[in-house]
């Protein structure tokens, strides 16, 4: 089996569980699972030779010219959790097989990750509903055995009573069972519209669940501003598909606009105060030179950093 595979290292890893991504509804698998592999700095090791899994089903165009078919991605990363607890293997495809060789593909990541210990397996996907693009995803969490639903009661997910999941994202964890080994598809609520547009928010809300649960913490505060600014681009979309009856947000762009000389200030909106709250957080979590920056900067910005300066000059007291 070992033949199809191109490895670089062999990590040794302290019972990991595997996470694994293919591209599906609302780029939400690929983007929580990228995000999780980038914050913890894993480190690629092993790829899987496309043989007769893939064919192109297109082409790609670039400055008017056809590209030649570039071949699938289908790499494995490594982290190594410092107290050797929460170690994890990451297996991301940019590509479904094709129809008929899913099974086997599957099977093929599954036993590659067995080498290194796996016995648990974490996929993510998308769960289309009619919810409200500014409301907050829910995570629907789908276990490949009952043993699991006691575990998952502790955690802040819904349960999906019958349905179905396409692509690898789900497969994985149904051949997992096969494999008496344990797994979880946690599916993140999104937009029935935004199925072909990414929606990182509900990628934000799966990883709330799966760090806690693996016992890693990472930083949010990037994929926060990046979900923010695809909610802005969303928001035309809906209005014409969607009737919004909800008061619209504040620009604090344009309340500055607004300012005349001799009123008062308008005050700073929710959406700013949010933003700051999301900055300090990320000061203290890391105490980096450069998130107290970006935090000044956001300060000054918008006029707040003599109403936060004690706050933050405490960020320097913690950290001397």
């Amino acid at each position: 089996m070992m033949e199809s595979f191109q490895i670089s290292e062999t990590p040794t890893l302290t019972e990991p569980c595997l996470i694994a991504a293919w591209p599906g509804m609302g780029g939400v698998a690929m983007t929580a699972v990228n995000y999780l592999r980038d914050k913890l700095k894993a480190k690629p090791f092993a790829d899987i030779a496309p043989g007769d899994f893939f064919a192109p089903t297109g082409a790609t165009v670039s400055r008017q010219i056809l590209l030649p078919p570039e071949p699938p991605s289908n790499k494995f990363y490594f982290y190594q959790s410092p107290d050797a607890r929460s170690d994890i293997l990451f297996f991301i495809g940019n590509t479904q097989p094709i129809p008929h060789k899913e099974h086997a593909f599957a099977s093929k990541v599954l036993d590659f990750a067995v080498n290194f210990g796996v016995r648990i397996v974490y996929t993510t996907a998308a769960a289309p509903s009619d919810m409200h693009f500014k409301d907050k995803p829910r995570v629907f969490a789908v276990p490949n055995h009952a043993h699991l639903l006691k575990r998952l009661m502790e955690y802040k997910v819904h349960f999906m009573q019958d349905g179905s999941i396409a692509g690898l994202n789900g497969l994985l964890v149904s051949v997992a069972a096969q494999k008496e080994m344990r797994g979880i598809c946690f599916l993140g609520e999104i937009p029935f519209f935004t199925a072909q547009i990414e929606f990182p928010h509900a990628a934000i809300a799966i990883l709330d669940v799966i760090t806690k649960m693996i016992g890693v913490r990472i930083d949010m505060v990037d994929l926060e501003l990046y979900a923010a600014q695809k909610q802005k681009e969303i928001a035309p979309l809906s209005a014409l598909l969607v009737k919004d009856d909800r008061p619209q947000e504040r620009n604090p762009e344009k309340e500055e606009e607004k300012i005349v000389p001799g009123q008062p200030e308008p005050e700073v909106s929710e959406t700013v105060r949010l933003l700051v709250e999301k900055l300090f957080r990320q000061a203290e979590f890391d105490g980096s030179y450069k998130s107290k920056m970006r935090l000044k900067e956001t300060l000054d910005q918008y006029g707040l950093f003599d109403e936060y300066l004690d706050r933050f000059l405490d960020l320097f007291k913690k950290s001397s």
